[in-house]
């Protein structure tokens, strides 16, 4: 990778951004963008050697470093949470607190300190899990032993208290010097000094296990249990049965690869070779995986990049691969427990029925005219809360008696998509990464929060379809799901 470190300079403010040379055009506006807010299809940047088109080589424009560039365009107007409807009210009837009040309440940005939108975007997703944000918050700094715990796990407590505070901008800078502490591999610095753009799935990961690692509990939250039958396929000899643990899976994407199913079901089979008694001389085996244990959170990681011998980097496969908004893994189960998983789905299906009627009632109920704005919000969110709540209760009627849902486990195949990282580029080794959440407030699924670093926006279940990929734009890279039903 060639990189150099140019100024952007657009509405009279500066930023610092680091230019693959190696990368076309289109992935130098999206980094544009990432600082500015400028979308692509209105930025004019000014370089000498002609316009800066998509497709451009930037090798060709002859690029110094600490150079500047002018960027002409205005950026994208955010598109806020909608306020709930006032009624006419006269301003000096109102309380100096109602005067003031606001109902945005929207999630927490993270500034990029250079190149580090592969870690905001991790941390983002691993924020939405209530159950990581619940054992932080019951950490005190007199229970840490260990130098990973002092400048790891107890610094991402310190960030998730902020971020839960739902400030605009927050700066992650003691948790980013804390993992390139304990993980030197994102310590690594290009030619002219500075750090280099990483794997969001790797950085993703490697916290994850790391407060695992802190809180052995939640393995179970995230953990899938398969059996596996290793079958010799040059000989009758009866397969060998045994057990894998994982905290993902994988959907490798080659060239019949349309449909995430497609993915998740030929990862469950593998061909390996290795040497057999009988024959004395290396066979050819075949291992085939099935589940037998699913977790309340199912992280599913799309395998986009392999290593390029040509350009010494990790490339990216740019197939439009689609997922689904509801994950059914009926065909990855064992049979051992197939047959109760499907009664359960049964059952939820009936309860997602019950509740969908529920929402419609809920959502035709007009505010009283007679209450103030902030007044008609907290009302709308104390009833939301209730609404909720009873969805939670009719579910939890589904589930076998004795069930207990600190277990982790989810005891249907179902799950609905929570969380997206997304990169844009053509190489693991730069782009840009961001992050999208599902609005948990939002009863009808469509509102998702899209992370763009320290830029919080709100964009619609259309959006979220477009990141199947296909070209260098967004495409997902991790989806997480979570268990239909579960609290």
């Amino acid at each position: 990778m060639t990189a150099i470190q140019v100024s952007v300079k657009n509405g009279g403010k500066s930023y610092p951004v680091e230019v693959d040379l190696d990368e076309p055009g289109l992935t130098f506006k999206m980094q544009i963008f990432s600082v500015t807010n400028v979308p692509p299809e209105r930025q004019k940047v000014l370089l000498k050697g002609g316009k800066l088109q998509d497709d451009s080589d930037l090798s060709k424009f002859n690029l110094k470093p600490n150079q500047s560039i002018m960027v002409l365009g205005t950026p994208a107007e955010q598109t806020l949470v909608e306020k709930p409807k006032e009624t006419v009210k006269f301003v000096e009837d109102l309380s100096p607190e109602d005067q003031k009040f606001s109902a945005q309440d929207q999630p927490s940005g993270l500034v990029n300190l250079g190149n580090t939108c592969y870690l905001n975007s991790s941390l983002q997703t691993l924020f939405d899990i209530k159950e990581v944000r619940d054992e932080l918050g019951k950490l005190s700094q007199n229970s840490l032993q260990t130098s990973i715990d002092k400048t790891l796990v107890f610094h991402l407590k310190e960030l998730f208290e902020k971020m839960d505070k739902k400030k605009q901008q927050i700066t992650p800078l003691n948790f980013l010097s804390s993992l390139r502490l304990t993980f030197p591999q994102f310590s690594e610095r290009g030619e002219q000094g500075f750090y280099k753009q990483q794997d969001a799935e790797e950085a993703y990961s490697q916290i994850l296990n790391t407060i695992i690692g802190r809180f052995p509990n939640l393995r179970n939250y995230f953990e899938i249990d398969m059996k596996t039958s290793t079958k010799c396929l040059e000989t009758d000899e009866e397969p060998t049965i045994g057990h894998e643990e994982a905290l993902k899976l994988s959907c490798h994407i080659n060239i019949h690869t349309n449909f995430l199913r497609d993915g998740l079901q030929s990862d469950m089979k593998e061909k390996i070779e290795k040497h057999n008694d009988i024959l004395d001389k290396n066979c050819e085996y075949q291992i085939t995986r099935t589940i037998t244990r699913l977790p309340k959170y199912l992280t599913v990681h799309f395998v986009r990049f392999f290593w390029k011998r040509e350009t010494g980097k990790k490339s990216k496969i740019l197939r439009k691969v689609q997922f689904p908004f509801k994950l059914d893994v009926t065909d990855l189960l064992d049979e051992s427990v197939k047959e109760d998983m499907i009664k359960a789905r049964e059952s939820i299906h009936k309860v997602e029925k019950m509740n969908e009627d529920e929402r419609i009632t809920f959502k035709k109920v007009k505010p009283s005219q007679e209450l103030t704005a902030r007044e008609q919000y907290a009302k709308k969110r104390e009833e939301l809360a209730d609404l909720k709540k009873k969805w939670l209760d009719n579910f939890n009627k589904s589930l076998p008696e004795g069930f207990d849902s600190s277990s982790g486990e989810n005891l249907s195949p179902l799950y609905e998509l929570n969380a997206i990282i997304a990169h844009q580029g053509s190489s693991a080794d730069s782009g840009h990464y961001q992050a999208f959440i599902k609005d948990p407030d939002d009863l009808d699924a469509e509102r998702w929060y899209k992370f763009n670093d320290d830029k919080v926006t709100v964009v619609t279940k259309e959006k979220i379809q477009s990141l199947a990929g296909g070209s260098e734009g967004d495409s997902a890279l991790i989806l997480l799901y979570k268990g239909v039903g579960l609290s």
